[in-house]
């Protein structure tokens, strides 16, 4: 019987998945799909613009009776350098926007310290305009 049985001769290398800098790093990515807020408004800031507006972001779930409960979170999005085409999104329009996660404290007028959430964005898709297609082509 020991003439059937090899003993096992190679050994596990363990590959790795990511490089060892990339376990070293961080990440912070932000994905959102949701619907406009309001119109996005333009500032200018030195030399460059900067876009601003809010998305709102929608989850439905059932509670203990059956009952359907939707729960809307809205998130404050700044856009540094906005692309011409970004003048369409309007609000209501349904979006996909890529980011990062930005906090920031500042004092209201009370004195109170307070922190502040934005969504730095780095790409936006419009998935559909909420305006039918007549309004669009004016």
């Amino acid at each position: 019987m020991s003439a059937f049985i090899r003993p096992v001769t190679h050994s596990v290398k363990f590959a790795r998945s990511f490089s060892v800098s990339a376990a070293r790093s961080d990440v912070n990515k932000v994905i959102l799909i949701g619907r406009v807020g309001a119109d996005p408004y333009t500032n200018e800031v030195g030399d460059r613009r900067v876009a601003n507006y809010t998305l709102a972001t929608s989850e439905v779930h059932s509670d203990k009776e059956g009952n359907l409960l939707k729960r809307t979170q809205w998130h404050r999005i700044t856009y540094w350098q906005p692309k011409e085409w970004f003048s369409r999104v309007k609000k209501g329009d349904q979006v996909y926007v890529e980011g990062i996660i930005r906090y920031g404290e500042y004092t209201d007028k009370e004195g109170n310290s307070k922190t502040k959430t934005e969504i730095v964005q780095s790409s936006c898709k419009l998935l559909n305009p909420s305006r039918n297609k007549e309004e669009t082509e004016e």
